[in-house]
């Protein structure tokens, strides 16, 4: 066995993503409502005001106070949006609409997820998803068969702290009884999952499927996940 017994796994844009981008998305379920809207002015917005929010992240909430938490995370940040835009009447029958639209139809999984997850198990390694997330992502995972690989999930939402706050890396490990120096982590950010896992002594590797190369070369990039295989098999 190589010197790596556990794999922690970012999840959006890791290991699954939305199908038709996140613009396109909201103008889809915004048909009904209102076509007076440009998809990457949305996706430049909730950029902007996603970027600056507190993160998605509450102290010991659970059940359904746990689920409203979330549910008013995410109001509060896609009305931001559309103030910068214009708003509309029917915005809380939309937001409810695309809220739902975001607990399944939106994702799709990456073609290389299951078949790497599938290794990973095979090689007897624990797999730990470390996401920045709230509570929907077990009806992603399930539906997707990717719950079935992974034997903890440590989301943001439920855990207190969020990414690139160490202490869920930390929270993540400690579910699955590993340490950092035993450990690779999997992300498609540098700031919030490459930086604060390399930080406390994992091994990270910054997924880039579409550009591998905007990255610096002392950057640990991978363009598919199944490039991990390789790596957890270091002695």
């Amino acid at each position: 066995m190589g010197k790596y017994n556990t794999v922690s796994l970012d999840a959006a844009d890791t290991l699954f993503f939305i199908k038709e981008g996140l613009g396109n998305a909201y103008c889809k379920i915004l048909k009904k409502y209102s076509s007076a809207y440009n998809p990457n002015d949305i996706e430049k917005y909730f950029k902007k005001h996603f970027s600056t929010r507190e993160g998605l992240h509450f102290n010991s909430l659970k059940g359904d106070d746990l689920f409203m938490a979330e549910k008013q995370w995410w109001y509060d940040l896609v009305k931001d949006v559309f103030l910068e835009l214009e708003t509309f009447d029917d915005f809380d029958e939309y937001f409810d609409e695309l809220y739902q639209y975001f607990s399944l139809d939106a994702w799709e999984v990456y073609p290389d997820t299951i078949p790497t997850l599938e290794k990973l198990k095979d090689m007897n390694l624990k797999i730990t998803i470390t996401s920045n997330f709230d509570s929907r992502i077990y009806k992603v995972c399930d539906y997707f068969k990717i719950s079935k690989y992974v034997d903890s999930f440590t989301i943001s939402s439920e855990a207190g702290y969020s990414k690139p706050d160490k202490e869920l890396f930390y929270k993540s490990l400690q579910k699955v009884d590993s340490v950092p120096s035993e450990s690779l982590h999997v992300g498609d950010s540098y700031e919030l999952d490459y930086l604060p896992s390399s930080e406390i002594g994992m091994r990270s590797l910054l997924v880039s499927r579409d550009n591998i190369e905007k990255y610096d070369s002392n950057i640990n990039t991978i363009a598919t996940l199944e490039s991990i295989l390789e790596i957890v098999n270091e002695r």
